[in-house]
This record gives structure tokens, C-alpha cells and sequence, in this order.
């Protein structure tokens, strides 16, 4: 067989395989050849966009500027890219529209000129995965048409031999189709190799048996730097962009296609990502001779689906936070709730004169259970808060040793006898830039839960001391301490320790102290043991005079 027939069916195949739309347009805006994924995308049969003039593909409020554009670029020619940065539409046959990418390449065949258009259709990126999916088995079906195409053309290159013998035309006759089918093999692989060398979204490598390299084409061999290589007498070896068990796969991975296998899979090189698949190229006796190995870039895809799977962990997580809501909610409202039904019961019957004691006992009664339920209900809302990033820190200048004195004080009005808190600061004032409101819930907190989880006739220490650079504030209690194998989820939304279940709670606060202190730039630490106690240790940077 002629090589530059070999290299039509090469090329052609290439062509056809292509999963991207590609056209070939006249000077006078006539489509002259399209591929099967054009047809597809703009929803035509086999051959149905021949002859076509390429503004019927466009919407009517572009045509007329596309005209001018097309006409002003046959005057001056030059391979560009469209529709990244400007909006472009195609229109299919049955009316519908849809937004696109296109990467020109001027050429000329037969001394004449022509446009090669690369068309992408973007509105499937939303579809990535399923596009990825779908995309492996089309260049699968795509390659078996490679293979059924070689064996098709040498099947009518021999019967047309057939056809000439048997015939006995003359030596004239013979020559003159001898010289059609050379033009015509020149046509295509002129228009073929400007195919290959403009292979968009990644890069095309063919090998013999020998781990040589026939041929590197392809838009993306620029960006990663192989346009400098010199083909001939070139191996898989000597691809700069494969370390050296790459270099070994590739190399097993040309075996297996040169005995027939078609391979999918996909690599990374550096930040960039492709899928790869493999084709075997057979010769005019129908033997394989060479493979076909296809680099689509996915980097962009693979961001989307990395992107769709961070947004559904968001979703799931949320999901959850709203069911364990639900459950935290009802569980711990039922107590506080119950008690003040009985208390408002209690007053009811308490009427009579002489039972003011009584009244205000259960009176008092109701507010506590009402400020259980306060501080529960903040909780979530502070958490909903921080989830949205509606959160801020507003720092202001205030001093942390006053600051601390006062909210002691509140506390002490409400906690129970024969438990005690114990300030050692400072008798000077020590100033900081945070936000005293997320101070309060931190600090107070860190108290509350010090009294909660502490024993009768047992103190609360709080410390507060400074370096040149630091401030620190510790909360230590005598209480139940947290088990050493929980303590890692100390933090963690809804923990609870299994000897604090029969305590209230709802297992939040700690994980929005911890949140709060992130945001105003500090850090925060604990160390903990069994019926001895927990000490919190949480570090500010001093402000800068």
C-alpha cells in the first residue's frame, strides 16, 4: 500500500474518533467535511451537514457579526481559540441552542483556503462524571471503528486493483486514476496531519513494537514542554515528563495494545490530569503494527467532581447537624420543660395567703429551667452561626483582668453552695484586642462546665498570666475528668463522654469555644485525668503597642 494511504487511514481515523466536533470550512463559509461528533452535536445525520453554509449552525442574532468575523479571517488567518473569554452559541437542527468553545486552524488544501473547527460544547461540563463515563466507551466504539476503517480501505484499495486487472484498461486510463487517488491521499493527509498537530484539550503518541516514537502531535505538547523533542530515533525512555515507573507502565501498557488490547485508564503530571486511552494500528496486511495512545486533558473535569463531592459532604454534613438537632432538642427540652409545667402546676395551687415562699420557690424553679433552655438554644444558634460564616471577630481594646472579675461575679450569683471559683491574675490592668461578646461565651463556658462536672466543696481555679508576647488564661476543676480514650473528640460537635451522660448537655460548647478562639487567633489546649480533674489552657497573642 502507498505510505501516504497509510497515513490517510491514519489520520482518518483519528478524524473520525475524535470526540470532539471538528469541521472543515471553505473560504466562502461552505462545510466541506465533519466528523461524527459534530454531526452529533449539532444534531444532523451521517453526512447531513455537507454543503452546509457554517451560519445555518449559528443563532440569528450572531450571524451577521459572525459573517464579518469569518470574512475578515480567511483576509488574515491565524490558529486562535474562541469562547472562553466571549460568548459563543451553537444552534442544532431542531432549533435548540447551546453555548461552546471553538479552536481555530487555518490551512490550505488543494491551494485553497481552509478553516479546521475544533467544537466543544460546554454546557456538558456540568455532567462531568457521567461525561468521563460515557467518553470511555465512545473512544472504545471509536477505536473499533479505527480498526474496521483500515481493514475497510485496504479491502477497496484491493478490489479496486482487482477491478483495474480484470477490466484491462488501458495504461492511460490506469494512470490518470493513479494520479486521482494520489491527489486525493494528499488532500487527506494534508488535512489529517493539520488535525493531529491541532489535537485540542491534549496530545496524541504512536509506537512501534520497539518502544519508538512515530509520531507527537497535539495542542498540549507546548504546555508540557515535549514540542522540543526530536522524534526520529526517540523511545518511551526519553518522555522527560514520566518518571521512571511511568516509563516502565507505558512501556508494558504499548505490549498490550500491540497485541490487540484496547487500555483506559489516567495520569497525573504535575498539576494536570489525563485520561488515556490505547488503539492498535494495523498495516496493509491487516497485522498491528503500531498503538495509538490518546492524552485528553480532564484536569477541569476533575476539578467539578472533587468540587460536586466537597459540595454533597457540605450537604450530608448538614443533614446531620439538622437531625441531631432534632434529637439533642427534644431529649433536653423534655426535662426543663417538665419542670416547669409542675412549678406552674405547683403555683396554681398555692393561692392562699402565707404560701409566698412556696410561690417563689417554684417561681425560681420555672427561671432556671428557662435559662437551661436559653443556653441550649443559643448554643445551636451560635453553631448555625459559625456553620454559615456569619461569625466574626470584632476586636476592640479592653482589660481582661476587670473583664474577668465581673463575669465571675454573675457566675457566683447562680451557682451552688459549697462550690468555689478562685481569680489569680494580675492587680494591674492587662489589655487585649478581641471581641469581649466571644470572650463571654468562652469564658463562661469554660466556668460553667468546670461547676458542672465538679463535686461539692470543690474550687474552681481560674489563672490568668502573661509573658512578653503571650496571655494565658487556665480554668482547672476537681471534677470527673474525661476518659484518655475520648479525649481526642473532645472537641468535636455533640461529644459527650460516656461518665457525663446522665449530666446535661448538649455536647456544643466546646466545639464553639473552640471555633471562638480560632477566630480571634489564639490556641487552645487541655490535659485531663479520671475523678482528678481537667485543666483548659488557652493562649492570645498580646496585642502590638
Amino acid at each position: 500500500m502507498d505510505k501516504g494511504l497509510q497515513g490517510l487511514a491514519f489520520f482518518q481515523g483519528i478524524f473520525q474518533s475524535s470526540v470532539e466536533g471538528i469541521l472543515v470550512v471553505d473560504a466562502d463559509g461552505i462545510i466541506i467535511k465533519a466528523n461524527p461528533a459534530s454531526e452529533e452535536l449539532f444534531g444532523y445525520i451521517e453526512g447531513g451537514l455537507l454543503a452546509h453554509n457554517i451560519e445555518s449552525l449559528i443563532p440569528n442574532k450572531f450571524k451577521i457579526n459572525h459573517k464579518s468575523h469569518r470574512e475578515g479571517y480567511i483576509v488574515k488567518p491565524k490558529a486562535q481559540r474562541m469562547g472562553q473569554n466571549l460568548e459563543l452559541w451553537g444552534l442544532k437542527k431542531d432549533g435548540s441552542q447551546f453555548p461552546l468553545e471553538i479552536s481555530l486552524t487555518p490551512t490550505i488544501v488543494k491551494q485553497k483556503h481552509v478553516v479546521i473547527a475544533f467544537i466543544i460544547d460546554i454546557s456538558k461540563r456540568e455532567e462531568t462524571e457521567k461525561k468521563l463515563n460515557i467518553s470511555q466507551t465512545k473512544l472504545k466504539s471509536y477505536a473499533e471503528e479505527l480498526e474496521k476503517e483500515v481493514a475497510s480501505r485496504t479491502r477497496e484499495l484491493t478490489t479496486t486493483v482487482q477491478k483495474l486487472v480484470a477490466s484491462n484498461l488501458s495504461l492511460e486510463d490506469q494512470i490518470q486514476e493513479t494520479l486521482k487517488a494520489e491527489k486525493r491521499a494528499l488532500v487527506n493527509k494534508s488535512l489529517s496531519a493539520a488535525i493531529a498537530k491541532n489535537f485540542p484539550n491534549g496530545f496524541i503518541i504512536v509506537f512501534n513494537p520497539n518502544f519508538e516514537i512515530l509520531l507527537l502531535e497535539g495542542e498540549a505538547i507546548i504546555e508540557l514542554g515535549l514540542d522540543k523533542m526530536i522524534v526520529e530515533d526517540t523511545t518511551a525512555d526519553d518522555i522527560p515528563i514520566f518518571s521512571e515507573k511511568q516509563k516502565t507502565k507505558l512501556k508494558k501498557d504499548i505490549l498490550k495494545t500491540i497485541v490487540g488490547e484496547h487500555l483506559s485508564f489516567e495520569i497525573t503530571y504535575k498539576n494536570k490530569c489525563f485520561s488515556v486511552n490505547t488503539i492498535p494500528l494495523f498495516d496493509e496486511h491487516t497485522i498491528i503494527s503500531s498503538a495509538l495512545f490518546v492524552y485528553n486533558d480532564i484536569t477541569t473535569h476533575k476539578k467539578i467532581e472533587r468540587d460536586a463531592k466537597i459540595a454533597l459532604k457540605k450537604e450530608q454534613e448538614l443533614n446531620e447537624l439538622k437531625s441531631r438537632f432534632v434529637s439533642m432538642a427534644s431529649h433536653e427540652f423534655r426535662t426543663p420543660l417538665s419542670a416547669i409545667q409542675t412549678s406552674a402546676i405547683l403555683i396554681g395551687r398555692q393561692n392562699e395567703a402565707g404560701k409566698e415562699t412556696k410561690r417563689e420557690k417554684y417561681v425560681a424553679q420555672i427561671k432556671k429551667n428557662v435559662k437551661i433552655m436559653i443556653v441550649i438554644l443559643n448554643d445551636f444558634l451560635s453553631l448555625s452561626k459559625l456553620e454559615e460564616g456569619k461569625v466574626q471577630a470584632n476586636k476592640e481594646l479592653f482589660d481582661f483582668i476587670d473583664f474577668s472579675k465581673t463575669l465571675i461575679a454573675d457566675v457566683s450569683t447562680t451557682k451552688k453552695t459549697g462550690k468555689n471559683i478562685i481569680l489569680v491574675a494580675p492587680d494591674y490592668p492587662l489589655l487585649l484586642n478581641l471581641d469581649p461578646k466571644l470572650m463571654r461565651t468562652i469564658l463562661m463556658n469554660l466556668i460553667s462546665n468546670a461547676l458542672k462536672y465538679s463535686p461539692r466543696n470543690t474550687d474552681v481555679r481560674i489563672t490568668i498570666e502573661e509573658s512578653d508576647v503571650f496571655v494565658t488564661l487556665q480554668v482547672q476543676d476537681q471534677g470527673i475528668g474525661i476518659p484518655e480514650d475520648e479525649q481526642k473528640k473532645l472537641f468535636e460537635r455533640f461529644f459527650r463522654a460516656e461518665n457525663a451522660q446522665n449530666i446535661e448537655g448538649t455536647g456544643l460548647g466546646l466545639n464553639i469555644v473552640k471555633q471562638y478562639v480560632d477566630l480571634m487567633d489564639g490556641t487552645i489546649d487541655f490535659k485531663s485525668e479520671i475523678n482528678t480533674g481537667t485543666t483548659f489552657l488557652i493562649t492570645w497573642p498580646k496585642p502590638t503597642k
